[in-house]
This record gives structure tokens, C-alpha cells and sequence, in this order.
């Protein structure tokens, strides 16, 4: 699962009675349940959805990751179960429909900087240089210039470029940002207190957060960026030299990308290559101008950055129906995380593989075992088409490519039903949204939950509902409805193993979306309903997103214009910077800072999300990845 929203407005008012009824039901004995299994001949089995769980969540699948072999490999087991359970291919390659994704940007391991000086060569390599998530993958060469803390502000009063030349120059900054004494004394405050909705740097004691005085000003992105406008060849930012802070790790999978080698060096060894260096920090910091560097220097760099593209796979079977002029999608994403990297909530289990027992090898499995009901007949009303989507954890780019490429003409789809996450339902237990876009679903869930041995938590509203590739849908004002069995401690972690899966309750939810399937496809037109845009608050014991922005609150729209971005966070790693305006984020059309604080209150950590922005009046788009607010 991508993203959703679980806890707040499951049970509008108008379904409360609904649910107590639920509650009420005791489930019908199993024999029951295969009559009323959408009128198929056969019925779910749980060991069959179990057995597709196990081999799909196996280690062998190296967790998934859109585009990479192990994606691959299961696409291809996928493409071999329709077959053989006689779907038709409804792919552009039999049952396959490749599209393009972006692989995990990695670190080549031979990142390195040459520092010339008259006959002086001095070298470093790692542990003492890494390169830098934005950096581009290329090796340059230029005069060496100390551009400080590289901060140019005329708000903040301050600019490190003045007198310097840097075009063509490989530039020296220090990271972090200067003394808060140094502000000038007319400059407004930046960022916000610790409960900033916004994700701004977290709290460094007395209540202020981490350099929030200087705004986005510390960002690394933010740095390299501001050199590259002026010229720069390459960048490397140091550490501070009287601050033991950590290196900074080169992020497998960054998304922001400066198009210019970025390196991060130690303060030993930028004082070897520039020597003085802790002097020159001293003298900035005491508000004096650094010393010049004397002799001249040439650096060359090279930053060892893997940036390739590789190929993912949705998986596309068709039954035919007895009418094909409506088509019927139920489907759920197979894919998962891989090895960590973006939406993995476990950082310090980076390189681990992200089985996805529940998020989303049970979804699939179950989807598997739906069709092979279907397929064993009755012939369903409509066209069936089974739908297995990759790419969903990198912002439904599977679903999307389908929806804007369909393979059965995207006007006779009448409805969606989306599997994401239903491998923890033993407790009978299941939360169903999206039921308000089309007046029919109610009652059709009211009906079903008990006669799959289901407890439904509903919701009406398709604000909020998440962004599984049931999203696709309904911003195509195709009803969809998206099944779940919630949220829980291994979510997006390497523990979200097959031993923790639960077929049982896996199989009630295939029974539940046989028989809505089967009142899907006799009903006719189903006619979408915009659901009313609901108050999104924070919910007792949800989760606290972090987006890194600083929002400019003197503009007034229409969108978000950023005042910076916090060092480190999700919008500096995706490439977001200071001046850029926000006008949708996920499905959610940004006018103003009430529509993005909308949004943060219905995701969660791990989320990866489309951001569009206007950078200097033109269009852009780039992925976000939501982080937890205690991120530090």
C-alpha cells in the first residue's frame, strides 16, 4: 500500500446503524459462503491465496522493487497464473504492459576529489567523502573557491557569493548555517515552532526548532543548487569543524537531482584540501570574512552516482462476460519496496529486503484466487478485467500508465475494486472505502459484509480514502471501492513476512468481493458520485507526516509558495526549493495552506507522492516521499 487513510471518518453518521448490524452478523458456514460467492461455482480457498503469498513474498523476490528482477520474476509467475487459469491477455505483450520506471539511484563506490596545488596533489576518497543524494553522476574539473556557508538572502542579509566568481569552479561551503548572532537584526523569523504541520527541521531545545531562524537557508539541496545557478562545476560541502555531527550517508533511491557532481567531505579532510579551513570557519562564524586561499587551486571531482531507468510490468488478464459493454476492473498492486530505500519505514534496515507479505502479495494472491472463481463460471454479466499493477509504491505509475494507455476502452469500465493490504483479517475485521462514489455501494455492502463473515468499517468520503490505484479511478469519476484489513507494526518494513500472513481472513475478503462483483456487473450504468470533501483533523494515534517545507505565509495563492525547505527532509530530497509554488500534491489540488494541511492529515509516513510546482512560471513535477514528524 502506497498510501491510505485508516483512522478518522471509517464510520460516517448516515452507516453507523449499518455497522452495528455488521457486528450483530455472525458469519454463514463455508458452504454457505460458496453459494453466495457472486453466483461463481467455486468458492475462495485459503490455502490456494497462502500458497501465492508465500512464493511472492519469498526472499527470492528481493521485495518486488518496481523494475528490478525480482518485479520481473513475479510478473512473469503472475502472466503464467492467468493464463493458465484461461484468462484472455489484455496486455500490450500478451498479458504483460511494460512501462518505464526510475531504478534506485546508487552509489558507484569510487566517488573522489584531487585538489592540485603548484607540485601538491592531495587526494581523498571514502571513509572521508560520500556522494551526495542530488548528485549527478559525472567527474569534472575546475579552480577550488570557499564560497562559506554558500547562503545568499537578501532577507536574511546575508550572501557568501559576494565578490566571488564562481562560474566554471568546483565550490567549497560548509554545511550547516551560520551562528543565529549573525542575522541581521530587520530579518523576519523563518520557519515555525516544533508543531509546524509542515515538517520543518526538528527542535534543538528551547522550543525553536533546528536552525528555523535561517529558514531552508541550511538545506543541502538548497546549497548546491545556489552554486549551480552561478556557474559552479561541482560542489562539496564539509563539515562544520567545531560540530561533531555525523556524516551525512549517500541515500539509495534520492530523488532531487542538481545535474552537477555533489560531494560531502569530512572537516579533516576538507582542511587537508584547503588548508586553514577551521580557521577560515572560525572567522565566518565570528562574523569576519574568511582569509583569501593564497596560491591557486584546482580540484578535480568525481562523483560516482548510478542513475538508470529500468522496465516494470503491469499484469493484464480479461473475462469475458456476457455483455462487453461495461468491464468490471478488480484488481491490486503487486509490487513492494525492494530493499528499503524510499517509503521504507526502517532506516536502520536499509539494504534488508521488503518481503510485502500483506503490502501487497496478499492483495494479489487474493485477486489470483478471485479470478479463478470468476473463470470457473458462471460467465460473469460483464467483462472482468484482472488487474495486477507494479510501480504503485512510486506513486501509482502503474495504474496511471494503464488509465492514460487502457487496453479496454476506459469508457466501458464501470467500476473498480482495489485489493490493497487484507492479509491481517482473521479478526474479521475489514475497512472499505470509497463506498460514497457510487449510490449502489451501501447497501450492496451491507449486505455482503455478513455473508462473508465480515465486520465493515466504511467510508463514504473519496477525500482522504488513500492513494492506491483505486485513486486512478475515481479521479477519473470511475466508482471504485478499495478494501483493506489495516495498518500494523511491520508496514513498510522487512518484517511484513509471510509467517505474519493470515489467509483465512484473506480468503473471507475474496468471498466478499465475489458477491460484489457479481452486483457490479448485473447493475447496469454505475452513475459516480463526488463524494462531499470532509474536515480532515488529526487523529488520536495516527501517524504524523513530515513534508520539510517552510511555507511562505505572506503569499496569497492560488497554491503553496515555498519560503525554503528543511535540511535533509522529503521536499529538499526531492529537488523542491525556495520560491517554487505547490499546486497539487497527490490528488489533492493545493490553493492555498489549508488544502496542504489537508492533505498531511490523510497520509502517513512511507507515503511516495506526485508533487506538481510552478518553478519560474513553468510546470514541473517530482516525487515526494512522506517522512515520520519524529524524523530527525
Amino acid at each position: 500500500m502506497q498510501r491510505l487513510r485508516l483512522t478518522h471518518t471509517l464510520v460516517p453518521a448516515v452507516l453507523v446503524a449499518f455497522v452495528v448490524a455488521f457486528l450483530a452478523c455472525s458469519a454463514p458456514p463455508r458452504d454457505e459462503r460458496a453459494a453466495l460467492a457472486g453466483g461463481a461455482s467455486a468458492a475462495p480457498e485459503a490455502n490456494r491465496i497462502a500458497q501465492d503469498v508465500r512464493w511472492l513474498a519469498d526472499d527470492a523476490r528481493e521485495g518486488r522493487r518496481a523494475g528490478t528482477d525480482g518485479e520481473r520474476e513475479a510478473a512473469r509467475f503472475l502472466a503464467q497464473r492467468l493464463e493458465a487459469l484461461g484468462l484472455a491477455p489484455a496486455g500490450t505483450e500478451g498479458y504483460l504492459q511494460p512501462f518505464e520506471v526510475q531504478l534506485p539511484t546508487r552509489d558507484g563506490g569510487t566517488s573522489r576529489v584531487e585538489v592540485r596545488s603548484g607540485d601538491q596533489r592531495i587526494d581523498g576518497e571514502k571513509p572521508e567523502l560520500v556522494p551526495l543524494f542530488c548528485s549527478a553522476g559525472a567527474e569534472v574539473e575546475g579552480p577550488l573557491v570557499f564560497a562559506g556557508y554558500g547562503i545568499t538572502d537578501a532577507d536574511l542579509g546575508r550572501d557568501d557569493y559576494a565578490g566571488l566568481s564562481v562560474s566554471e569552479a568546483v565550490v567549497l561551503i560548509v554545511r550547516g548555517t551560520p551562528p543565529d548572532a549573525l542575522l541581521a537584526q530587520s530579518a523576519p523569523p523563518k520557519g515555525e515552532a516544533a508543531v509546524n504541520p509542515h515538517g520543518a527541521a526538528p527542535s534543538s531545545g528551547a522550543g525553536q526548532p533546528k536552525s528555523a531562524s535561517w529558514g531552508g537557508a541550511g538545506a543541502v539541496f538548497y546549497k548546491v543548487m545556489e552554486a549551480k545557478r552561478r556557474g559552479a562545476r561541482a560542489v562539496i560541502v564539509a563539515q562544520h569543524p567545531g560540530k561533531e555531527e555525523p556524516m551525512l550517508t549517500f541515500e539509495q533511491g534520492g530523488a532531487a537531482e542538481a545535474r552537477i557532481p555533489a560531494l560531502h567531505i569530512s572537516a579533516a579532510l576538507a582542511e587537508q584540501l584547503l588548508p586553514g579551513y577551521a580557521e577560515r570557519v572560525q572567522q565566518l562564524d565570528a562574523g569576519g570574512a574568511p582569509a583569501a586561499l593564497g596560491a591557486p587551486r584546482v580540484a578535480k571531482v568525481k562523483a560516482d552516482v548510478v542513475r538508470e531507468k529500468g522496465t516494470a510490468r503491469n499484469v493484464l488478464g480479461l473475462i469475458p462476460g456476457a455483455h462487453s459493454a461495461r468491464t468490471l476492473v478488480v484488481g491490486a498492486h503487486f509490487d513492494h519496496l525492494g530493499r528499503g530505500g524510499s517509503g521504507s519505514l526502517a532506516p536502520n534496515e536499509q539494504g534488508q529486503i521488503h518481503n510485502g507479505a500483506d503490502d501487497n502479495a496478499s492483495g494479489t494472491a487474493a485477486v489470483l484466487e478471485i479470478a479463478r472463481c470468476l473463470a470457473a463460471g458462471p460467465k460473469p454479466a460483464c467483462d472482468v478485467l484482472v488487474a495486477l499493477w507494479s510501480g504503485e509504491e512510486l506513486g501509482l505509475l502503474g495504474s496511471e500508465h494503464w488509465a492514460r494507455n487502457p487496453t479496454v476502452p476506459l469508457e466501458r469500465v464501470c467500476a473498480n475494486m482495489n485489493l490493497d493490504m487484507v492479509g491481517r483479517a482473521d479478526d474479521g475485521k475489514l475497512n472499505v472505502l470509497g463506498a460514497g462514489s457510487a449510490k449502489e455501494f451501501s447497501t450492496w455492502l451491507l449486505n455482503a459484509g455478513p455473508r462473508a463473515g465480515l465486520k465493515l468499517e466504511v467510508s463514504l468520503s473519496g477525500q482522504g480514502v488513500g492513494g492506491s490505484d483505486h485513486q486512478t479511478f475515481l479521479k477519473r469519476e470511475i466508482p471504485a471501492l478499495h478494501f483493506f484489513s489495516g495498518l500494523h507494526a511491520d508496514y513498510h518494513r522487512p518484517s511484513d513476512d509471510y509467517e505474519r500472513f493470515e489467509a483465512s481472513g484473506a480468503s473471507n475478503v475474496a468471498t466478499l468481493v465475489l458477491d460484489l462483483a457479481s452486483s457490479m456487473a448485473s447493475a447496469g450504468k454505475l452513475v459516480y458520485v463526488p463524494p462531499a470533501k470532509e474536515a480532515a483533523g488529526a487523529t488520536p494515534g495516527g501517524f504524523k507526516t513530515r513534508f520539510g517545507s517552510i511555507p511562505d505565509y505572506v503569499f496569497e495563492g492560488p497554491g503553496m509558495r515555498l519560503d525554503g525547505t528543511s535540511p535533509g527532509g522529503p521536499a529538499e530530497k526531492a529537488g523542491l526549493l525556495k520560491g517554487d509554488v505547490l499546486v497539487a500534491v497527490g490528488d489533492q489540488k493545493i490553493e492555498g495552506l489549508g488544502d496542504f494541511m489537508f492533505m498531511l492529515n490523510t497520509h502517513k509516513p512511507g507515503d511516495v507522492l506526485i508533487v506538481k510546482f510552478l518553478r519560474e512560471g513553468a510546470e514541473e513535477t517530482c516525487q515526494v516521499t512522506l517522512e515520520s514528524s519524529q524524523v530527525e
